[in-house]
Order: structure tokens, then sequence, then C-alpha cells
């Protein structure tokens, strides 16, 4: 047995003295460091105009070999140049699609950060659910054993009566499985986030309550479908739209195609300076070659801004939607806790378990009662933290965040 004793502590020792209980601040903090968010910022950063020359498109050398022969050599320096205006095109569409980057990064970040939020209030209400079960289950353990020391002294009681409990254990013990498992998953996301060491603790905080989610929902007046990070995004998708054609048509405005400096073996005489020559091409105006190119992507902006209305009012009856469950939750919720508020206080627990003599199957049968309302409560508490993150997505409101958690409040 010491032996034993001594494997335990050599071999678990460093597991607990390393792992470090995870805040809910901490962890959505640390939403930044997301791989997702962080191939997002590269995307960004990596658009970059500062190797853009002005007005110059190019630089090409040229070398002819004529009739096979390396004496009879033409060497040709050519400098392309850009279309009328198509430097400052090309650098307005950059910028602007560095900003919409970054708007698909905040977009992104809000995502991540939803994702977390829930993760917590999942973890949260099953671990208060699996106290409640394990409570019940060993409640109704004693059922069994009640009823079956009934039964040997009475001899009223059925093997159907002990197959109903033993059905009800089942059904609990089932239910705990089922909630265990899902403790274990979101640890697993967790420590797969922030590292195995990380032991998520958010059950042992406290945060908002149901009644400031209450506050919130009532808050709620004047509900629009998109974000303002949405609002934004589709304005300078426009934009964008717009600097593409604009740098379609500066494109069609390079009149000066290029200036060459040619130099001809072939040709110069006694005098070197003979072989030198210089030309130019310039482009006719009126022949516009990329004229489909340009309707198809005003096109494709048309159906871009069309598809933004439509999603914008099914999100905005989707925030309503979500809106009343959660009002209608809420109310649920505190009809329900009025109701065992009330049988609390009536004080009915205390008085049957005080009576000597009294049938133990009636105060058990009236903890099962308390205990099965206190799983409703929990179910529904569960499914308004639900609806309150998830409202909290589709508004946008985890689109300003730097820092701060928004289920103790912080963040509202």
């Amino acid at each position: 047995m010491r032996s034993f004793f001594s494997f335990f502590f050599i071999f678990f020792l460093p597991f607990i003295l390393f792992c470090k209980d995870l805040t809910i601040a901490e962890y959505i903090e640390a939403a930044k460091d997301d791989p997702r968010l962080k191939s997002k910022k590269a995307m960004s950063d990596s658009i970059d105009d500062s190797n853009d020359t002005p007005g110059i498109k190019g630089l090409e050398f040229r070398s002819e070999t004529g009739n096979f022969d390396i004496m009879e050599q033409k060497y040709a320096l050519r400098l392309y140049f850009k279309g009328f205006g198509e430097t400052r095109s090309s650098r307005e569409f950059v910028k602007n699609m560095q900003a919409l980057h970054k708007l698909d990064y905040i977009s992104a970040r809000s995502e991540v950060l939803f994702e977390r939020y829930r993760a917590v209030v999942t973890y949260i209400q099953h671990k208060k659910e699996l106290k409640i079960i394990e409570t019940m289950r060993e409640l109704l353990n004693d059922k069994l054993s009640v009823t079956e020391k009934i039964g040997d002294i009475t001899g009223e009681t059925t093997e159907i009566d002990k197959m109903d409990i033993e059905d009800k254990i089942t059904e609990i013990e089932m239910r705990r499985i089922e909630v265990e498992s899902t403790v274990e998953t979101i640890e697993a996301i967790v420590k797969n986030d922030m590292g195995e060491e990380m032991t998520p603790a958010f059950d042992k905080e406290k945060i908002v309550s149901v009644g400031d989610i209450e506050k919130f929902a009532q808050s709620l007046d004047d509900i629009h479908g998109a974000t303002k990070a949405e609002s934004s995004y589709q304005t300078l998708r426009e934009i964008v739209a717009g600097n593409e054609i604009a740098l379609e048509q500066a494109k069609e405005r390079d009149w000066l195609k290029y200036i060459a400096l040619e130099y001809n073996t072939d040709d110069r005489t006694k005098r070197p300076s003979r072989g030198f020559s210089i030309g130019f091409a310039i482009t006719i105006p009126g022949f516009k070659n990329n004229q489909t190119s340009i309707i198809k992507k005003q096109i494709k902006s048309l159906e871009q801004n069309s598809d933004f209305e439509s999603q914008s009012r099914i999100k905005e009856t989707e925030i309503r939607i979500a809106l009343l469950t959660l009002k209608r939750e809420i109310r649920q919720y505190k009809t329900l806790a009025e109701r065992k508020d009330d049988i609390e206080k009536s004080g009915i627990l205390q008085k049957y378990s005080s009576i000597e003599g009294v049938n133990p199957m009636m105060v058990i049968k009236l903890k099962e009662k308390i205990l099965k309302k206190e799983l409703k409560l929990a179910e529904l508490e569960f499914k308004i933290y639900e609806k309150y993150i998830n409202l909290a997505y589709l508004m946008g409101l985890y689109e300003d965040w730097q820092s701060g958690n928004f289920l103790s409040g912080e963040g509202r």
C-alpha cells in the first residue's frame, strides 16, 4: 500500500502542481490568439501597395539574333506605362481592400468570441445540472430501498412499482452520462485552445443573472438586421467594386504604351552611335477591349447589394424571433421559480420530515417534486443564457470588443 501511494505521488503530483484554474475572462481574452484570427490578420497585412511604381507598368529587355548569326544582334529596352489614372485607382483599390479585410477580421473575431461564450455557458449550466442529477439519483435509490422495505412489511408493493422506480433511475443515469459527456467535450475544447495544463473553472464564477438578461432584453427597442461591421463591410464592398471598375477603365487609357531604346549591331558603321534608335507606341482611343469585364463587375456589384438587403431582412426577423423566444423563456423561468419558492416557503417538507411515524415515501416524493423543478429551472436557465449569447452575436455586440467578459456585464 505504501508503495502504491509513493507511485501515485511521483506520477500524478506534477500534473496536480502544474494544472491551473482557467477563468472566463482569461479564456475570452485568449480569443485573439485563435489560429483563424491569425490567418485573417496575416491576409490583411499581406495586401500592400508599397512596391507599386507610379505610372510605370514594367521594364523589358529584348534581344534578337538575325540570320542565326551572333554578330547580327539587336537589343531593345522598353519602358511600359500604365493607363492615365491607373496608379491612383490601384492605390484606392488596395486601401479599401485592406479596410475590407480588417472588417472581415472583426467578423471572424465575433464568431470566435461567440463560440467561446457558448462553450462557457454550456459548461456552467451542465455542471449545475450534474449536481442536481446526482442528488436525484441518490433520492431515487432511497425511494427504491424504501419501496422494497414497505413491500417486505406490508406486501402491498408490487414488482411493477419497483420496476417504475428502476426505470426512472435508468433514465436519470442516461441523462447523467449525456450531460457528463458534454462537460468532457467542452473541457477537451478548452484544453485544445489553452493547453493541457489549463482546467476550466467557469462554474466557480458569478455571471450575469436571469434578471440582468431580462433588463437587457427589455432595453432592445430599435432592431436592425445588419450589424455595424456588416453595414460598413457592404458599403466598402460597393466602393471596392467601384474601384475595380475605375481600374479597368484606367487601364484602357494607356495611350502611351511604351518607349523603346534599340541598338542594332548590323546597322552600325565605323561610328557605333548609328546603331542606336528610339521608338514608342501609342494606342488609338475609341477601341474598348474589356467592356464585357466592366459590365460583369457592375452586375456582380448589383447582385451583392440585392443579396445584402435580403440577408439583412432575414437577419432582422431572426433577431426578433430570438428576442421574443428569450422573453418567453424568462417568463416561464420566473413562473417556475416562484412556484418552487412557494413550496419551500410553505415549509411542507420540513413539516412532514419532523412528524414521527409519517410515511417516509411522502417525504421522498416531496423532495422528488422539488428536484424536478430544480432540474427544469436549470434547463430553462441554460436556454436563456444560450439565447442571450446568440442574440448578442446576431446584433453585433462582440464587434467592438477590446477586452473584458460579456457574461459579467462588462461587454454590454
